[in-house]
């Protein structure tokens, strides 16, 4: 071998040591981003592909407190083991009253909610999306705290005074989750948000009388908090009415509120799930926790709220 040529071939292996070198230091340094944002790495590499996500937030009923025992004994085995084995295009990052939470996108399914033997109404949005998309990918981002209010812990940066605790930790924990979405590869897009609160705001005359003003503020600094990642149109709000018991003192001056704030915008929704016959009546059979949803009734809830949500949206990123 001529020494023009051993020159070449040193030069050759040098530059692929190089750049395989310079590959390896990306690959370090792209999941070095990744675990910045906090999440376990679980999700494979998106390559572009569209990630509709929705938000679920709010307190004891979107955290989920519906019993998981009581699920089973309501619906059939075959339904029962969908649930339990979970939705293959539908993901979820969960944190829920800090009693259960992923740290991780994983499959939608069974014993979400608070604790291992509750869930909320991710179950019920999760198999709506799927059945009415099977190709398509969804990631519901879930923060909800029990026994909260909009008042002084969910209050936003418009409603003035202190900004509520609950209010930053959910930014942060989304922001957090769309970031690795991203790192991912994924086109990420939020369509819409689910809201189920009001209770603990409904225990005080006055947080009931402020709440459309503090309902309307909280989805203005939603809207804006994630306007880089809103779909083309906007997030949808998608609320919905607490329940008729005796336990909430004020439920209807605060469901008046929450019809209030859907009125004045086409973008704003509240689902009536008084007239829809939601139950707190029950479950545990003979001693009723009047103040959660019973199994089907939190089931059911999750399929308002992908209803709403499809008609505000598609996959594809185009408003109906």
């Amino acid at each position: 071998m001529t020494k023009k040529k051993t020159f070449v071939l040193i030069f050759l292996s040098c530059v692929l040591v190089l750049l395989l070198g310079l590959g390896a230091w990306a690959i370090v340094k792209h999941y070095q981003k990744i675990s910045l944002t906090g999440l376990h790495d679980t999700i494979p590499y998106g390559f572009g592909k569209k990630a509709t996500v929705i938000f679920l937030a709010g307190q004891s009923n979107a955290a989920g407190c519906s019993r998981d025992e009581y699920l089973q004994k309501n619906v059939s085995p075959e339904q029962y083991a969908k649930y339990e084995n979970g939705f293959d295009n539908v993901y979820i990052n969960y944190f829920a009253s800090a009693t259960n939470e992923s740290h991780a996108f994983v499959k939608c399914e069974a014993r979400q909610g608070e604790w291992g033997g509750f869930f909320g109404p991710e179950l019920g949005l999760a198999e709506k999306l799927s059945e009415t998309f099977p190709d398509q990918t969804f990631f519901i981002i879930k923060y909800a705290w029990g026994g909260t209010n909009l008042y002084e812990q969910w209050r936003s940066p418009s409603s003035g005074g202190e900004v509520g605790p609950l209010y930053n930790s959910f930014v942060e924990y989304a922001l957090n989750s769309l970031e690795y979405l991203t790192l991912k590869g994924y086109d990420v897009s939020v369509e819409a948000m689910c809201w189920m609160q009001g209770e603990s705001d409904s225990l005080e005359e006055q947080h009931a009388i402020d709440y459309e003003a503090n309902l309307s503020n909280f989805i203005s600094d939603i809207r804006a908090e994630f306007a880089p990642y809103a779909s083309r149109d906007g997030i949808a709000f998608v609320d919905a009415y607490i329940a008729d018991s005796y336990f909430w003192k004020h439920y209807i001056k605060l469901n008046q509120a929450k019809q209030a704030v859907a009125d004045s915008s086409p973008m704003n929704v509240a689902i009536d799930t008084i007239a829809h016959g939601l139950s707190i009546t029950e479950e545990p059979v003979g001693e009723p926790d009047i103040a959660h949803y019973d199994s089907l009734s939190e089931i059911k809830l999750g399929h308002l709220f992908a209803e709403q949500c499809i008609s505000f949206f598609d996959p594809f990123g185009h408003r109906r």
